[in-house]
């Protein structure tokens, strides 16, 4: 799911253009993460790192981003640098700690969140309504479907669609279901996201067909969502993507979307194009750098789901020296994913879980 704010994860997938048809050409071998000392001070780098990108003034998605990451990883642990995100010049990032806080039902927040409910900015007031719900307060959440249905700002209704499928109550499909008519592709595009979450076999239907059949973009976007439901019955689909899909792009997300239910089959793939550096430069393409980013970005993520410690390496050397801060946070995101939990908290207990189910270790 994506809203207007929404998660960084798939948000990648609305940004590209799919130019590139080539693969991705091999690099050097990275240096081999194995040792227990050598795994718990790179666990400790990645959390550095995001720690950081919470405060990166240059660019408020790489905020929100490491809010989001953090969140997942570090659960309450991360509240001290969550709640200060509170007061951020920039709505996204605002956005995405209300979404943190009131994921970690964070009672000291509790006043701050509720005072949100009367921002100026409607995106914000969404976001309260959610976190107020998850702390106990649903008095506020029948105002998303009016959002939903009659805000004049198709992002204010794309980030209600977002919540709505967020919040997973299955009492709201009727109302997601009449954002179907909304006029605004982006979001339609959300409302079906949402429905899919929700396990709607439509929605689902309708995903797989993008996935198979609709234009590059559309495409990855349809396989990032599809991947968040991790159903093993989705795997042919994902399969097919990943050995014949048009561009490098759609295969990547096919071997993130394989990994995150338990196979490996995109790793050799994702593993090359972490270093991807040959973008097309044919007319009507986007800049190189731009290219080159989303690839390994892509392979990164890929990486992260498919959960193999022969990845550490790679993933250290983004970490530590990729020229893109948005990239080093996916890389620490998809380190602590390989590593496991080290926290005790709701969402570390679901990633065991899977870890243990996939027959990985932490």
């Amino acid at each position: 799911m994506t809203g207007a704010f929404g998660s960084y994860r798939t948000k990648v997938a609305l940004v590209i253009a799919m130019t590139l048809t080539g693969g991705c050409a091999p690099r050097p071998a990275a240096s081999v993460v194995t040792t227990p000392p050598e795994q718990a001070q790179l666990r400790q780098k990645s959390i550095q790192a995001l720690k950081r990108g919470i405060t990166y003034k240059q660019a408020g998605m790489v905020r929100a981003q490491s809010i989001e990451v953090l969140q997942r990883h570090l659960g309450n642990d991360a509240l001290p640098w969550i709640r200060n995100a509170l007061h951020d010049e920039e709505a996204g990032v605002r956005f995405a700690a209300i979404l943190a806080l009131g994921t970690l039902k964070d009672k000291v927040s509790y006043t701050k969140i509720l005072d949100r409910v009367a921002d100026e900015n409607v995106g914000i007031q969404i976001a309260a309504y959610y976190a107020l719900h998850k702390m106990g307060n649903t008095s506020y959440t029948a105002r998303l479907p009016e959002i939903l249905l009659n805000d004049p700002d198709p992002g204010n209704r794309r980030n209600a669609a977002f919540i709505l499928g967020l919040l997973g109550e299955r009492g709201v499909v009727k109302v997601l279901a009449r954002g179907m008519k909304d006029k605004n592709a982006g979001v339609t595009d959300q409302v079906v996201e949402s429905l899919a979450a929700l396990r709607n076999a439509e929605a689902i239907q309708q995903l797989t067909f993008q996935a198979s059949s609709g234009m590059g973009p559309q495409r990855v976007s349809a396989i990032n969502a599809l991947a968040e439901l991790r159903d093993p019955e989705l795997a042919g689909t994902f399969s097919y993507k990943l050995n014949e899909g048009d561009f490098v792009e759609t295969k990547l997300s096919a071997a993130r979307a394989l990994g995150m239910i338990g196979k490996a089959d995109g790793f050799k793939l994702a593993m090359t194009c972490i270093a991807f550096d040959s973008p097309v430069t044919a007319k009507n393409t986007d800049p190189g750098y731009v290219q080159v980013r989303r690839v390994r970005l892509a392979a990164i993520t890929a990486l992260g789901a498919i959960g193999d410690l022969r990845a550490l390496g790679a993933l250290k050397q983004e970490l530590l020296h990729s020229d893109d801060p948005g990239n080093q946070i996916a890389a620490a995101d998809a380190i602590l994913q390989i590593l496991g939990p080290r926290v005790t908290h709701f969402s570390q207990q679901r990633k065991a879980f899977d870890q243990n189910r996939n027959g990985q270790r932490p």
